[in-house]
């Protein structure tokens, strides 16, 4: 409702009588009103910023956006200040002489490890079967009405994702950042191999399917908890699937690019598919040298009596 795309086609749509796309009234209220947004000065929780968002027709989330930028003492959890994907939408205004302080700072080194790691089950697999599913339909169908729209995608990709924009995260987009962004990926043209959508999606089938293989393996009657390191998990992956290594860098970017292209409606039915990707980025950025995480393989149980889930 508020993604750029979504919008554009609203007003176009309306330009011409009438509109099939919903956007947000308190999305649309907010930036029309531009800079009269302000507030008075006060102390303001969620409740107090839902109600002065409602009684002006403005989106409370934005308008705090706006807000903790004039802020002199902001208060929330953890994750605004440690989770990169979260801290980079929100907190990367705060100026660089701020005072942090963190309570319960025991809890610090949990919150991160959470953060940047990537759980994915058997039905997330599933999941980003069918997701892919989604998307080489809309594929199709985008190439036999708009081939241009790919094929300007194409193009972007060809030419660099720093110059094009496409790591600008856009704050409507928050599902589309990324914990990770290798310099390969930041200076370097997309590999030719996953450039066109439907390689990208066949590549990432192989990625899927690969992933279910080995999580079928710990399932078995002679599996049980397995810890690789990323090296070691990668060179079985390349062996396996016959992928190369360097394309596997660009997977969430790549990613993230096909969604806008496509113009997702909702990012949240490709959060399982989202999560194979961060993590075919994360085991191919990070592989070389000592060890900085370990993947980790293991039956978790089910509810099904002699059956488990990896």
């Amino acid at each position: 409702m508020t993604a750029p795309w979504a919008i554009e086609k609203a007003k176009k749509k309306n330009n011409n009588g009438s509109s099939s796309e919903t956007t947000c009234e308190y999305y649309d209220g907010f930036t029309s009103a531009g800079e009269a947004t302000s507030m008075p000065s006060g102390i303001y929780d969620l409740e107090h910023l839902k109600k002065w968002g409602k009684s002006k027709n403005w989106c409370p989330y934005y308008l705090t956006r706006k807000a903790i930028n004039h802020a002199s003492v902001l208060v929330f959890n953890y994750q605004y200040m440690l989770d990169p994907k979260v801290a980079k939408m929100v907190s990367k205004e705060l100026e660089s002489e701020s005072i942090i302080v963190f309570d319960e700072a025991h809890n610090i080194d949990s919150v991160c490890i959470e953060a940047l790691s990537v759980t994915i089950h058997e039905r997330h697999l599933e999941q980003a079967t069918r997701s892919l599913g989604r998307l080489s339909s809309e594929v199709s169908r985008i190439k036999a009405s708009d081939a241009s729209r790919l094929q300007a995608e194409y193009q972007t990709l060809v030419n660099g994702l720093i110059d094009q924009g496409l790591l600008d995260a856009n704050p409507n987009e928050v599902g589309l950042a990324s914990n990770i962004l290798p310099s390969d990926v930041l200076n370097e043209a997309v590999p030719g191999n996953i450039r066109r959508a439907e390689h990208f999606i066949a590549f990432m089938k192989k990625i899927v399917e690969h992933l279910k293989a080995r999580l079928r393996t710990v399932a078995g009657p002679r599996g049980g908890v397995v810890s690789e390191t990323p090296l070691a998990f990668l060179h079985r992956m390349i062996t396996t699937t016959s992928l190369e290594a360097k394309p596997l860098k660009f997977a969430y970017t790549r990613l993230s690019s096909l969604l806008r292209t496509l113009q997702v409606p909702n990012l949240d039915d490709f959060n399982a598919l989202t999560d194979v990707a961060d993590f075919a980025t994360l085991i191919s950025t990070y592989s070389e040298g000592q060890p900085k995480f370990a993947i980790i393989m293991e039956p978790n149980g089910s509810s099904i009596p002699g059956a488990s889930d990896p």
